[in-house]
């Protein structure tokens, strides 16, 4: 397989189209029970621009992070960061097309592009071969296809961590 993310300046920038209405989408990005399907957790309350994430799609022991919220404009854009280590990772999430209804047109298609803003070129390669397997995962659970788990991280993503490294250079 290659490799989806582009490099636009700083940022890496990935793009599904998921056959689901937008808020299908939406409800898999912001609904702590659907966000847990594919990536993890989150505890609080959205509206105080602050929720603690637990992350439980990777192996070992759960890990929570504060997330701050930066953007939330339904079923269009989040936009959050979270403090990772000694880096600040700012992502949005972007929903262009589909309808915006609850069940959806026959043939519905949205287009989700992921930004990871301001990636330090040295990081590219793993930070990229990370998002495609959690976008994998949210087409997955959306559509009630494959989740791919661990067993497949190394022969399906981490396999595209050179070009990915190409990518930065």
């Amino acid at each position: 397989m290659s490799i989806t993310g582009r490099l636009d300046g700083g940022d890496l920038v990935l793009r599904r189209t998921v056959p689901a209405s937008r808020m299908r989408v939406w409800q898999h990005l912001t609904d702590s029970d659907r966000l847990a399907i594919w990536y993890g957790t989150y505890a609080g309350d959205p509206a105080s621009g602050v929720v603690e994430v637990t992350m439980t799609a990777e192996p070992g022991e759960p890990s929570t992070s504060s997330f701050a919220i930066h953007a939330c404009d339904p079923e269009r854009l989040l936009t959050v960061s979270s403090a990772l280590g000694d880096q600040v990772w700012k992502l949005s999430l972007e929903l262009e097309g589909g309808s915006d209804g609850a069940g959806g047109a026959a043939g519905d298609l949205t287009h989700l592009a992921l930004r990871h803003h301001d990636v330090p070129a040295d990081m590219v390669e793993h930070i990229g071969p990370g998002w495609e397997w959690y976008l994998d995962r949210l087409v997955g659970a959306v559509t009630g296809s494959r989740v791919p788990g661990m067993d497949v991280w190394d022969a399906e993503y981490m396999s595209r961590a050179p070009e990915y490294a190409a990518l930065a250079g």
